[in-house]
């Protein structure tokens, strides 16, 4: 390349490294001219509470922001816009102390409120110039837990003990006139199908709809259902008449009453006749009735699905 385009195209560049360094330089300069300029701003900044009593509970209805209106160069304003600022007020420096609701002065001249704020400029105005923390009573209790469950077992299969949850019951805790109206709570839903082995599994308690204020301890209960072989099973059982008045006989046809049932396949054994009551209530039969009602009243608590082949049997009354 000859000398003379060298020398051309050189200076060219030295040009326009030039005009971006004035370019730079006067960006540089006119936005440190503008930020070293006064500005008003309106902020809003959250308001925190500390060392409240144990016995007592954050009320949602207490002062948690506080809009003031700020005065100072760029620099300020953008430092303060960088980083979060929380007010903190100890519940001991309260000016008024209510039982239920403590007072706090804020003073815009005050360089407390500055300190807090972490601001070197000026507080112009204040939305309020007191801030108003409500507490509730804050009350424990313990509540049953309830499962809205469909279970269905496999074809031969069932449980002796059903859905076993633990724990059975959880704490809770919260305002007083919130917790005084919650007498249980539930879980997710439990849906099995073709149920044949043993099952376990955690649920969650369910909080939705729940003020936040509400803590549950656990958030989780464990659910376990031990799965057996059943078979059915029956036996014959006497029927006992009751209330009969004296100087009365009842002849009854038939005398006993067969009871069927679903037991685990290691249970089956164990049930005998001994574990079984059906009642007839003389005292509950109409005068035109000729037939006396049924009832189960004693049965093992290891079966499932009972039911009386009859549920009526016919009656003779002898003077």
């Amino acid at each position: 390349m000859p000398n003379r385009i060298r020398n051309k195209f050189s200076l060219k560049r030295n040009n326009v490294k030039t005009f971006f360094f004035f370019l730079i330089f006067t960006s540089l300069l006119w936005l440190f001219i503008q930020f070293s300029k006064n500005y008003t701003r309106e902020v809003e900044v959250a308001v925190q509470y500390t060392n409240i009593p144990q016995d007592k509970i954050f009320n949602e209805k207490s002062d948690q922001t506080l809009r003031m209106v700020l005065n100072g160069n760029g620099f300020r304003l953008m430092s303060h816009s960088w980083k979060e600022r929380v007010l903190d007020f100890n519940v001991e420096d309260a000016v008024i102390n209510d039982e239920n609701q403590y007072y706090f002065k804020v003073d815009k001249e005050s360089s407390v409120l500055k300190n807090k704020l972490d601001f070197k400029g000026r507080v112009l105005s204040l939305q309020k110039d007191t801030l108003r923390l409500k507490v509730d009573l804050n009350l424990e209790k313990k509540i049953p837990v309830r499962i809205a469950q469909n279970i269905r077992y496999a074809v031969g299969y069932g449980s002796d003990e059903g859905l076993v949850v633990s724990p059975d019951s959880i704490m809770i805790s919260g305002p007083s006139q919130v917790i005084d109206t919650i007498e249980s709570i539930r879980t997710e839903s439990l849906n099995l199908e073709g149920l044949n082995v043993d099952y376990t599994s955690d649920l969650n308690i369910d909080v939705l709809g729940m003020s936040s204020t509400i803590k549950v301890i656990p958030s989780k209960v464990k659910a376990n259902i031990l799965v057996s072989k059943f078979t059915e099973g029956n036996q014959k059982i006497p029927i006992t008449i009751d209330n009969v008045p004296e100087g009365i006989d009842i002849k009854i046809f038939p005398k006993e009453i067969t009871v069927v049932y679903r037991v685990g396949l290691d249970k089956y054994n164990e049930i005998s006749q001994r574990d079984f009551k059906v009642v007839a209530d003389y005292a509950k039969v109409s005068e035109e009735s000729s037939f006396l009602t049924l009832e189960l009243v004693n049965r093992p608590g290891s079966i499932h699905d009972v039911r009386l082949q009859e549920k009526q049997v016919q009656f003779v009354m002898l003077k």
